[in-house]
């Protein structure tokens, strides 16, 4: 009998795994992963994701969220939250726990930027003034003007009245552009809009930042316009370090610093096998800067170029749809090594994509090559180090406070992070209705507490704005808290159904509840969250192919750990529909380890045999440290 472990100190490559759908190819057994769904593999082990929580109050003009920034003011080092929507700029206000409206104010309009489509994102940098005053410049291909925010309002960066340093190109009056960054101590204005014309090759360079303005100059020495020697449309920008990465639709070029002050720019082409097509999806990581074509994903660290998806081969071209292609965002979580690429899955497939936004996200764990993809609806990724820190006597409700805040008997945080949150570093995401969202928080998605549930057939949930959708599988929990007198429809607790309709206050729900306890809106409790569907299946096993034979496995060992959910385990034979055995792995409850191995029979043999492990999650995280398949050859596969 041999051992096959997938996971140990001794295989350091461990679950390196893809979600290519692999078949019958019988990878090597360490390629574990032939699906990886809300789940994600750190330091070598394998767990489902946690979910996600309000951060803030919704942003009020309630459009989509194209942008999420960190803003440093030079002279109070302080570092602010920014949010963009298709309309306003955002700033969050640590006090109160919401996002203020900010201004419009000098030549912007005061009915906001009115962006139209959902994929011409926001671009913006830090950008301070000659006087070294804060100031944050921002633009967009869907914005007719590019704007800056100077600490109190929104002006726009072109209008002499509201930027009295600003002086125009002397070819043409400057309108837009696709992207923006601070480099080389000039502002820089990628795809410029200049005399109604777009530059689709270009970069516009202010000259150098000075205390006489001219780092607003566009018509002086060391400004200019530079064209990059190529067709290929522009497709992203990144800095990394001292040069400039952008990205084209076959190659990239890098921009690196030159000492001549009248050429601040020396630009190098770096060719590649494929390119950048989703404009927002280029992120910038340790020494990379990776993106999405629609050909594959490519990384390059300025030197060389290369596709790193050698274990999703097809996945750009099969699971992300070609047309809305454009909507791909790229982000990046620094708390679990992960590159993250929010996109809309192709009509057909499992998820049933809308058309109008993303409805899934692809992760990619740098340092074990894993990838995994997740059921979440971001527009956007950004970070923060601001955020909430409430006492223990604060959860009661309050304005401005997450939804999961509303009661101490729904509030979803654990005791030990209350009120230690400040300076954390958080990875945040936005949605197509205002929200924005902090990731790896609490162990379920989105979280409302009730205000009614109706006697019906299929019974309707009322709640505060929050986005749920016709599939997402919910919960309800703490209905009738002990303090009630009288029932209150407490025979919903514990119920999982499916949502059949929603709005953003309101969910119908597959679950009838004609005979059951009328619901105390007066008096309401209890809380509705979606639920995590966590699944890992492994590659079709079978190690003894090479030699002509079938496999037979005995049993299979888990370590997993004891603290959190049980996992099911379902084992299918020679790619049946139907598992032939179905097994829950729960840890002794009164076991005292950190870690249990728990095992269970197979007694099987197969051409191959192919593993699933799931669990519908709402309350606790599934970590899977090892698994050790216990088996031996069997008979010719001929036979």
């Amino acid at each position: 009998m041999e051992i096959f472990e997938l996971v140990s100190v001794k295989q350091p490559a461990g679950f390196t795994s893809g979600i290519d759908r692999s078949g019958v190819n019988f990878l090597d057994p360490v390629d574990a992963f032939e699906v990886l769904r809300n789940g994600f593999v750190y330091r070598q082990v394998l767990q489902s994701r946690l979910g996600f929580q309000v951060f803030a109050n919704r942003c009020s003009d309630t459009s989509r969220v194209m942008g999420i920034f960190q803003n440093v003011n030079p002279q109070t080092s302080v570092t602010t939250t920014l949010v963009c929507t298709k309309n306003f700029l955002y700033q969050y206000n640590g006090a109160t726990n919401q996002f203020d409206q900010i201004p419009m104010a000098g030549a912007a309009p005061p009915g906001g930027f009115g962006i139209v489509s959902n994929s011409e994102y926001v671009s913006g940098t830090t950008y301070p003034t000659k006087s070294s005053a804060q100031r944050f410049v921002f633009c967009s291909s869907g914005m007719t003007q590019i704007y800056f925010y100077d600490g109190t309002d929104v002006k726009v960066f072109t209008d002499l009245a509201d930027n009295p340093d600003y002086q125009a190109p002397s070819f043409g009056a400057l309108t837009r552009a696709t992207y923006v960054g601070w480099f080389a101590n000039r502002i820089n204005f990628f795809k410029p809009v200049i005399a109604a014309l777009e530059n689709p090759q270009g970069i516009l360079y202010s000259a150098e930042r000075t205390t006489s303005g001219n780092g607003d100059k566009f018509n002086t020495s060391g400004a200019g316009l530079l064209n990059f020697d190529t067709y290929e449309l522009m497709k992203g920008m990144n800095i990394i370090g001292n040069y400039m990465v952008v990205n084209f639709q076959r190659s990239n070029w890098t921009l690196r610093k030159n000492t001549d002050p009248f050429n601040p720019y020396f630009p190098q082409k770096i060719t590649s096998v494929i390119g950048t097509d989703a404009p927002f999806s280029a992120v910038a990581w340790s020494d990379d800067v990776y993106s999405a074509g629609k050909t594959g994903f490519i990384k390059t660290d300025g030197r060389v170029s290369k596709k790193f998806d050698k274990l999703i081969p097809r996945f750009a071209q099969d699971d992300i749809d070609q047309v809305n292609f454009d909507l791909t965002y790229g982000g990046f979580d620094r708390i679990n090594g992960q590159i993250l690429f929010s996109y809309l899955e192709e009509q057909g497939l499992a998820h049933d994509a809308t058309g109008t936004t993303q409805d899934q996200v692809l992760v990619y764990n740098y340092e074990e090559k894993t990838w995994a993809t997740n059921d979440q609806r971001f527009s956007v990724f950004g970070q923060a180090l601001s955020g909430t820190s409430l006492s223990m006597n604060q959860i009661e409700a309050s304005a401005g406070l997450p939804p999961s805040w509303a009661r101490m008997d729904t509030t979803e945080e654990t005791m030990n992070t209350i009120g230690i949150t400040l300076e954390t570093q958080k990875t945040l995401a936005g949605d197509n209705n205002g929200f924005v969202y902090e990731i790896n928080l609490g162990n379920d998605d989105y979280f409302a507490a009730i205000t009614d549930i109706s006697k019906a057939a299929s019974a309707v949930v009322t709640f505060a704005a929050t986005p749920f959708e016709v599939g997402d599988r919910v919960v309800f929990e703490n209905i009738d808290g002990p303090a009630d007198l009288f029932p209150s429809m407490s025979e919903m607790n514990g119920q999982i159904g499916t949502v059949t309709a929603a709005t953003l206050t309101s969910a119908t729900v597959n679950l009838d509840s004609l005979d059951f306890t009328t619901y105390d809106a007066g008096n309401p409790t209890g809380s509705i969250s979606k639920i995590i569907e966590f699944e890992a299946e492994l590659a079709p096993f079978n190690p003894y192919r090479a030699q002509g034979r079938r496999c037979y496995v005995s049993h299979v060992e888990v370590l997993l750990n004891t603290h959190n959910a049980g996992v099911y385990v379902d084992v299918y034979e020679d790619e049946e529909e139907s598992p032939f055995k179905t097994v829950l792995l729960q840890p002794g409850s009164t076991t005292t380890k950190q870690r249990e191995w728990i095992n269970f029979t197979v007694d099987q043999e197969s051409n191959f045999l192919t593993f699933v492990f799931r669990n519908d999650l709402w309350k606790d995280q599934i970590l899977i440290t090892s698994i050790r398949i216990h088996c031996s050859p069997g008979g010719l596969t001929s036979n």
